[in-house]
């Protein structure tokens, strides 16, 4: 009975010595991945970033994108302008449709007014 007492008192001493062990490898394996390589990243990202090697290396890359950008815009522009400008034709053209067929009324109603006429003109001769 005595051995079972003995196992019992040392059981919630080992029992914490297993949470400390866990918690130290836990740490160190956290500080590992977390701790001093964080700073280290940073550091290498900007390492990593393109510097330009002579001034003119840099303001070319800059004018390229400038560039890049206002043709994108410009033909952005293009394409808003030949829609607008398909639209206006086509409203043009359905005007001068519109307009060719009031021509066209316009002059059977002179040829209708002249042919009146002239049979008014006849009519009138007669008597």
């Amino acid at each position: 009975m005595m051995p079972l007492l003995a196992n019992m008192a040392l059981a919630p001493w080992m029992f914490a010595a297993g949470i400390a062990l866990l918690t130290w490898v836990l740490l160190k394996r956290s500080f590992r991945y977390f701790g001093r390589p964080r700073g280290k990243r940073f550091i290498k990202a900007l390492e990593e970033q393109h510097r330009p090697t002579s001034t003119w290396d840099g303001v070319q890359r800059d004018s390229l994108a400038r560039i890049e950008r206002q043709k994108v815009e410009m033909h952005e522009m293009t394409r808003d302008l030949n829609g607008e400008l398909n639209s206006k034709i086509i409203v043009l053209e359905k005007l001068i449709s519109d307009s060719q067929r009031q021509i066209e009324r316009m002059e059977q109603l002179l040829d209708r007014a002249d042919q009146k006429q002239t049979a008014d003109n006849e009519t009138a001769s007669f008597e």
